[in-house]
This record gives C-alpha cells, structure tokens and sequence, in this order.
C-alpha cells in the first residue's frame, strides 16, 4: 500500500516540475503530505482506542464474574461449616446490626485500602471481597452478601439473599415411610425400603385415596400409594427402586397416581435429620450476647402450656420454671420481665390462670424437662413448686398439673416433669417453639394474617395433635331366661321363665365425637419421632374431619393420622410458599445443609480497586 501511495504522490510532482511551477508543487506536496499525516495519527488513535475498549470490556465482564465467584465461595463455607454465617467484620455499612466471632483468617473478609482480597484462582488476576449482613439470620434465618469482584482498575458489585435449603423447602418430608416403632413395635429396626429386602416388623403408613399433598414433597424411603392420592407439587425420593414408589390396592386405592404431573417420583439425595433439638436451648443463653445470640429467647422448664390470644399477646402456664434465661455456667440464671415471673403469685408462670406475656419477637420458646442435676438454677430435687400437685385437669387421677388429662381423658399418660409444650390458638407474631420432648397441639392453631406471622413447632419426640378417648358406659336391659325347679301337681319338673336384667358395659371412644376438623399453620418438626394423631386408630365409628396444614411438616417418621376410611382424619396439606424464602425464627437445619440463593441481583459499586468505599 506504501508503494502504491508513493508511487500516485510522484506523478503530480512530476506534473508540476514540467510546467516550471515549483512554488505550487511544493505546497501540493508539503499539503498532500499533512493529509497523509493525519490519516496515520487517526488510524493509530483508533487502533490505540480499540485496544483499550476491547481490554475495558473484558476487565468489565471479568469484574462481575469475580463478584459471582465470590458468593459461590462463601456459599461453599457455609456448606462445610453451618456456623459460618457468624464470620464476618463489622467494619463496613453493609455489616451494621451483624454479630461476628471473628473473620477466620478469611482474605475475603478485607476492608480499606490496606485489606485483603481473595484472588479468583484461575490466572486471570482477578479477586473479590464480601461483606455479610447476619442481622436476620436468627429471626428469618436469611443472610445477605454484598460482594465486590475486581479487575485491573475496574469493580463490579452483586448483592444475594441466601437461605438455608432443608425441611422446609417441603410441605411434606418423611426420613422413614413406616411407623415410629415406639408407636407401633419394638422389633422394628430402622431401614429404608430400597435398601433391605423387606421389613417384616415394621408397619409401613401408605397415602390416602382422599389425601391431598398441595406443594413440593420429599422422603429419603420408599412410598407407599394409594391411587387416589393427590400429589400437586414436584415429589422426589431417595428410593433406588425403578418405579420408586408401592402401589397400594383395595378399597378405594383405584387409578394411577400422579406426581407432580409425573408417572413417578423423581430421584433426590437423602436428607440427613439432626438427633436433637438440644442445640436450640443455647438460644436462650443470656451469656452470648455479643457473640453467637445476640438476642436471646425464652427458656420454661417442666410441662409448659402456651395459648396464642391473636392480639400480640400469649398466656403461658409453666409452674417448675426458676430462670428463664441461663448460662453456660447451670447454676446462674435470669428472669426478664419479657419472659414472665417464675412462682405461683397471682398471674405469675406458676399460677392458675398463667402469666400474658408479648409473644417474643422473631425469636425462640424452649420448653426443657425439670433438671435433675443438683445445683442447675432449675433443679427442684424432692420439692415440687407452690399450689401444685400432679394431677389431672378434674384432680381425679395422675397428670402434669397443668390441664392435661383433661377431665374425663383416658389411656393417655403426660408427664409430671417432662419437657413438654401444649399450644393453641391464634397467633400475630414470629415465634418457634420447641420442646425437648412433646409438642401437644391442643387446639387449631391459625395466624392473625397469614402473610406476615409465622410459626415453627418443633420436637425431639413426637409432634402429636391432641385427640384424647375417654370410657363410655352403656346400659341394656333385656329379659334372660331362666330354667327352675317347679311342681307341676304331680311331681317336680323343669319350667322356664323370663327375668328382666339391666347390664352396663364400658367401651373407649373419642372425647369428640364429632367430625371436625383441626387447622394447623407452622413449620412442624419432629427431629427423632413423628407427626401424628393421638388415638387416630380408635372409635371406628367416628372418624373425623379434615386436618389442614399450611406450612411444612418433617418427621423421622411417618406419622399415622387415620385408618383408611375408618377412623381419624383426611390430609389436606398445603405449603406456605413464603418458606421458600425465609424461616422461623431459629428454626432447626438439617445435619448437612446446603444454601440456596432466593434473590441477587447487581447493585451500585461498592469499591474501588483499591479497597476504598465509594458514597
């Protein structure tokens, strides 16, 4: 091209010369010569200039990507340590109202000019930083990540919400699809279906014609299905069995079931249940306040009832407790005004009537058995509290001393001094409460408005919905016949007559006759046992109603709640879709837990290269 230039540049010239005219020819030249000038400066300005946009938009891409990398890598601590969400520095805006126990040698963790970057790993020299907000994580269990990616000189910025994924990411959830062997026999060992090749001690529970599963369903076993059943949301299994569920037959078990619009479950892997609830009793531990609870709940002791009044309010009954908050240290203890007056004073936690207290604000109710160590600020050793007796609610036989039995209840044992909680009624509010034992549903338990309360209910031992039996007496008068000695005149001979006799017979059947139906709205977890109804298999000639519930049920067992048709209630069971998104307040993860992000979205820069926040 130089040459062809060169070459159309000499012809002029010559042109020029020939006609004597050297002033015009070097003024044509010295202009042709500027021309060519400029074009050379503007084809290297916009070689230059490309180069520098094209290396800006990699590094602008770049950025956003390192962002993203760094919620993946904070993400996977989380996953490998549940307790990570209390990492963090509470040197930045983003953090404020956080509790941290430190940064954990975390290079991510870095603020200001002078902090640490993570670097992405790949060569590319690109690095990231994060910032936590844990302010909601115990009410909501939600945490917040900002977090920064950088490239060169350029910064991009992402914000996520995560949340755990576990039990309640289902309306349904069932580690074993049998019956809780405490509940049914002894000799059942636990197994899965899919991994031995049968069970013959264990009684496994199938699914209703009439059940309806209104959400997303997950067991680690094989199910056991009856046609009719309903299953309206995505359903998996850990079974490795090909059809991955059991057909039951007879009765009405008539037709195909249907899977979320499937033909069969799909697979998912096996979620791992926690043994205890015990962990949750540090939630009321007064000595943690600047670190891992930062705002502790309520701690009652012995058989605790609490009845949600739909105004804000609750009155909880629980006579054995002395502190109501505790440290690490048993023998030291509190009681805040929030948690209520320990004693059987008139409206005190001892009494008659209970204490109304303001349900805790997104925090957690623990109800413990009565300490037998001595020197716990609970213990009681012989004694028993003032104007208590345990007996039941008519004082007639043996009881808890705080309602239960209820007059006229049979076949039904409650612990004088267990840890047991008894709830109902209507709930405005965001509270769990867990027991280290029993969850007794007493009653229906609703929310003020269900777009903004919320309840978990959570157990060691079973979650079981009250449905007590007492003795009915049935009295029959007939005539019976009898045979005697009689003389007829003549001699004595064998006569008959007719005597009216009156019999009483006695026969167990529901306190509650009628078919009515029982409306549950919480989170229900049972960590060791299962979700049932008490006496779901008795008076087969009065089977209830409809037992509703909105929100998530998990249990280690599969919990009986009727005989097919007979007896007990029909399922109606839907998700509370807000669960997707947030949780009770301190509600209980699974042993392995992973987490789900709810919401990220790109946000304003947050620094700069060099570290430094920007307004």
């Amino acid at each position: 091209m130089n040459r062809i230039l060169t070459a159309r540049l000499r012809a002029p010239w010559r042109r020029l010369r020939a006609t004597g005219d050297d002033g015009i020819a070097l003024a044509s030249v010295i202009g042709i010569g500027a021309v060519l000038l400029l074009l050379s400066v503007t084809m290297v300005s916009v070689a230059v200039s490309g180069s520098v946009k094209a290396r800006n938009d990699s590094d602008w891409n770049a950025a956003i990507a390192a962002a993203y990398a760094g919620v993946e890598d904070y993400k996977s601590k989380l996953a490998n340590d549940n307790a990570y969400s209390q990492y963090g520095s509470k040197a930045t805006t983003f953090s404020t109202g956080s509790s941290f126990t430190g940064t954990d040698g975390n290079r991510a963790f870095g603020v200001g000019t002078a902090g640490t970057w993570q670097e992405v790993g790949d060569g590319s020299g690109a690095s990231y930083r994060y910032e936590v907000d844990n302010s909601a994580y115990s009410s909501k269990g939600q945490l917040r990540l900002r977090s920064t990616g950088r490239v060169g000189d350029t910064t991009r910025t992402v914000v996520a919400d995560l949340k755990q994924d576990g039990f309640i990411d289902f309306v349904y959830f069932t580690d074993y699809e049998m019956s809780d062997p405490v509940f049914s026999s002894a000799n059942c060992k636990d197994a899965y279906e899919w991994a031995v090749s049968s069970r013959p001690d264990c009684t496994t529970i199938q699914f209703a014609a009439g059940d309806v599963i209104d959400g997303p369903l997950h067991t680690n076993d094989t199910m056991f299905v009856c046609g009719g059943t309903q299953f309206k949301g995505t359903t998996t299994t850990s079974s490795t069995r090909p059809s991955r569920y059991l057909a039951a037959t007879g009765g009405t078990c008539t037709g195909t079931p249907r899977f979320g619009g499937k033909a069969t479950p799909d697979y998912a892997p096996r979620i791992e249940m926690p043994k205890t609830n015990d962990g949750m009793r540090l939630e009321t531990r007064s000595d943690l306040t600047s670190t891992t609870v930062p705002n502790p709940g309520c701690l009652y002791t012995g058989p605790t009832t609490i009845e949600f009044k739909g105004n804000g309010k609750m009155v909880v009954r629980s006579p054995w407790t002395k502190a109501t908050r505790i440290t690490a240290d048993v023998t030291k203890g509190s009681t805040p005004a929030a948690c209520g007056t320990p004693g059987s004073g008139s409206g005190a936690l001892g009494s008659a009537t209970g204490q109304t207290l303001d349900v805790p604000a997104n925090n957690l109710i623990y109800v413990q058995a009565v300490q037998t160590i001595p020197g716990d600020v609970n213990y009681w050793g012989t004694k028993t509290p003032d104007k208590y007796s345990c007996t039941s609610e008519d004082g007639k036989k043996a009881g808890n001393g705080v309602g239960f039995p209820v007059a006229d209840e049979v076949q039904a044992t409650y612990g004088c001094q267990a840890g047991d909680a008894f709830v109902k009624g209507e709930l405005k509010g965001t509270v769990t409460v867990a027991a280290s034992n029993y969850v007794y549903v007493t009653g229906d338990v609703t929310y003020k408005d269900p777009a903004v309360d919320l309840l978990g209910l959570v157990g060691t031992n079973a979650v079981i919905v009250h449905n007590p039996v007492k003795e009915y007496q049935t009295t029959t008068t007939y005539n019976r016949r009898e045979t005697y000695d009689c003389w007829n005149g003549w001699w004595w001979t064998r006569c008959e007559r007719f005597v009216p006799v009156t019999e009483t017979s006695t026969s167990t059947g529901l306190i509650d006759r009628s078919a009515s139906d029982r409306t549950i709205q919480a989170a229900i977890l049972s960590v060791s046992h299962t979700f049932t109804v008490q006496n779901y298999n008795l008076d087969r000639n009065f089977p209830k109603g409809t037992l509703r519930v909105l929100g998530s049920i998990a249990q280690k067992y599969r919990g009986p709640v009727a005989t097919t048709g007979a007896t007990g209630y029909t399922k109606a069971y839907s998700y509370d879709e807000r669960l997707r998104y947030t949780a009770p307040p301190k509600f209980l993860s699974p042993v392995s837990t992973t987490y789900g992000i709810t919401h990220i979205v790109e946000s304003k820069t947050a620094l700069d290269a060099t570290g430094k926040a920007l307004p």
